[in-house]
């Protein structure tokens, strides 16, 4: 991605402006790492409604349904789980563990100018869980004035509807000083039963959101910023939609109330040379969720629980530029930053009240040295964890050396961590045939202790008009102490089934990314990726049944790729082809006997390897002009074409909830409108 590309329309966007790499702004194509980015064209093209529709298609990253009940679902990296990821916003880690759990979900594009993916060893810069990478979610600034309204109409397996409305507008000063942009989001997703059984496999979703991101210069050298949103967020999966929760046979679900802000001074003299900023940010998530089953003759369930959880994160940042330090011109970088989450989570009907406090004190420097050729960027990040009794410390090294204008290879390391947490993704109160479940942390549960390396080779060149870009990048993570969730069989804490975390030997992650990006016209632009990797547990492996060990991870399969294609053959009119594709892989089938019992001692478990899944969409997009500065846009399209869904769900209350995987959804026809002033 070489700067060579100037003298030309940049389809492939290689001059695009990132700042997850670095922590301040650079372009793509010198950038110390790879980032990958998905914007606001790309979200629009694949009609993504909201974080996890627009991740599909970047390169490393798989998005999976693991629940037909209450629709969790994650991301994961180079073949490691969400739980080793840091999710951001504006480049801040105020998603909680709680958050995390329904966040792709609920982050509407609609929020979202665009998003930066670091794949990759994140925690010198980010700290604790950027272990497989970094995925930043940067909110929309005003640019301009003007103003958008959207809606976006599914037909989901012909059946059910889902109904996503958006606006957005803007208005930015004369001068320049100041700006506001307003956003919103309005979601009714009808629940979906695929195999008739009464039970849901999508379930039944009603969102909404508000929120806006301003600006202002206060002087010539500084600049106020301040966004907030608000997401109000009700999901329900099960049956007996028609009635309230406890009334069900099985419900799932609850209703989230999640405020989030951010506050951030930026001064910037007029040299150039020197940057500081003061920065805090805030999310406040209140949730009411209900997990329970009954059968008819029995009393109305009382399976409620209530969690609230409080993030803070402030800090301040300081950069200066040298034309020349010691050999080379140099950015110099260092922050601190205080990262604070307080959970109460309670459980009506039993005793059970989780607190969990954390603090997190970090320091972190770097310094790149930089030039047209090379770069070499060495820098280290100190995190004092409440959860680990001795600072960690996660240095970063890396270089890039561009031999020709054509060409830039990378190499990196970095070392990370992952605290042992009591609330995680993994841990949330969940139930599977009704059958309720916490986890534990063992008394002698040490951090998960991480080392990455990458190496990359960049090919970018030019043919006429044609422009495209080769990425050929290798992986390869170590971890050792790996957290695994094993059963205490026969124990029970309140009425839970009673798991508890535990240190592995160690696990490892290897493989290689593969990414084109091609513009053989400026009308038409085309992008394939593709991961091989193998994610292995080490030494015995994961104990998946009493007695039985597994080295290969869960959801993990050796090849997935994506095809995504835009062309417009007249000024209106665009067409959008897209593909998904995802390989066998492992997941464990937890059979119910004769009683219904999944988790007892009457416990079948057996390993699947699934089969491979193609998802095929096409749409057409058609824009209709109403004078200078108001133009229409129509859409028609079907999504998953072949209908390659799942065929072996679980059926009936006895079900394995979390025994889905390949597409979230079946063949469903798309329809859409937006109104753009």
């Amino acid at each position: 991605m070489m700067a060579s590309a100037q003298g030309h329309h940049d389809t492939i966007r290689l001059r695009q402006v990132v700042v997850t790499a670095t922590q301040h702004a650079t372009t793509r194509s010198e950038a110390p790492t790879a980032v990958g980015v998905v914007d606001g064209r790309q979200m629009e093209a694949v009609s993504a409604v909201n974080l996890g529709q627009a991740l599909n298609f970047s390169t490393g990253l798989r998005v999976e349904n693991t629940c037909q009940n209450c629709g969790a679902n994650e991301v994961r990296i180079n073949g490691l789980g969400q739980a080793y990821s840091q999710i951001l916003i504006d480049s801040r880690p105020v998603n909680s563990a709680l958050a995390g759990i329904y966040l792709l979900d609920q982050l509407p594009t609609a929020l979202i100018d665009r998003i930066e993916v670091l794949r990759g060893g994140g925690s010198a810069l980010y700290g604790s869980n950027a272990i497989a990478g970094v995925i930043n979610v940067i909110t929309r600034e005003p640019r301009s004035n003007g103003a958008s309204v959207g809606n976006t109409t599914s037909l989901i397996g012909g059946r059910s509807w889902d109904f996503s409305n958006s606006f957005n507008a803007s208005v930015v000063s004369d001068d320049r000083r100041a700006g506001i942009a307003v956003f919103g989001h309005n979601r009714h997703r009808n629940p979906y039963d695929h195999n008739g059984d009464g039970y849901s496999e999508v379930g039944l979703l009603k969102a909404r959101m508000v929120g806006f991101r301003g600006y202002l210069r206060t002087t010539d050298f500084t600049k106020l910023n301040l966004e907030y949103h608000n997401i109000h967020d009700f999901r329900r999966g099960g049956d007996r939609f028609d009635l309230p929760s406890p009334m069900a046979h099985i419900s799932e679900g609850g209703e989230h109330d999640i405020h989030s802000a951010s506050l951030k001074w930026d001064w910037l003299p007029a040299s150039g040379l020197r940057h500081a900023s003061l920065f805090a940010s805030m999310q406040h998530v209140d949730r009411q969720s209900y997990y329970g089953e009954r059968e008819d003759d029995e009393p109305i369930g009382t399976a409620y629980g209530y969690t609230r959880d409080l993030t803070l994160n402030y800090g301040a940042l300081y950069s200066r530029h040298f034309d020349t330090l010691w050999f080379m011109p140099a950015e110099l970088t260092v922050g601190v930053e205080h990262t604070l989450d307080r959970l109460n989570d309670r459980t009506f009907g039993s005793p059970d009240t989780l607190h969990q406090d954390i603090g997190i004190v970090s320091a972190y420097l770097q310094n790149e040295w930089k030039s047209s050729r090379w770069s070499i960027l060495v820098g280290g990040r100190m995190d004092k964890h409440t959860m680990i009794e001795v600072p960690v410390v996660s240095p970063r090294l890396n270089l890039r050396y561009a031999p020709s204008d054509h060409l830039a290879l990378r190499v990196g390391y970095s070392s990370g961590f992952r605290a042992p947490q009591v609330y995680d993704e993994d841990l949330h109160v969940g139930a599977v045939n009704g059958e309720l479940y916490k986890i534990t942390n063992a008394a002698d549960l040490r951090m998960e202790r991480s080392h990455s390396l990458t190496g990359s080779a960049d090919l970018c060149f030019h043919l006429g008009s044609l422009e495209a870009d080769l990425l050929v990048e290798g992986f390869y993570t170590r971890i050792n102490d790996a957290f695994v969730n094993e059963l205490l069989l026969g124990d029970t804490i309140s009425g839970y089934m009673h798991y508890e975390r535990r240190n592995a030997d160690g696990a490892e992650v290897m493989g290689m990314n593969v990414e084109m990006t091609l513009s053989p016209i400026e009308q038409m632009r085309l992008q394939i990726g593709g991961t091989w990797q193998r994610s292995l547990y080490t030494g015995n492996g994961k104990e998946w049944e009493e007695g039985q060990y597994e080295r290969r991870m869960e959801r993990t399969p050796d090849l997935y790729a994506y095809l995504s294609g835009v062309y417009t053959p007249v000024k209106r009119l665009q067409i959008t082809a897209t593909g998904i594709f995802t390989g066998p892989m492992l997941v464990y089938h937890h059979v119910a006997d004769e009683d219904g019992a999944k988790h007892g001692g009457g416990t079948e478990v057996e390993k699947v390897i699934t089969d491979a899944f193609l998802d095929l969409s096409l749409k057409a997009a058609y824009r209709i002009p109403f004078g200078e500065s108001i133009e229409l846009e129509l859409c028609i399209g079907v999504q998953n074409l072949l209908n390659s869904y799942q065929r072996d769900l679980d059926s009936g209350p006895e079900r394995d909830a979390a025994y889905i995987y390949g597409p979230a959804l079946p063949r469903t026809l798309l329809f859409g409108a937006k109104l753009t002033i």
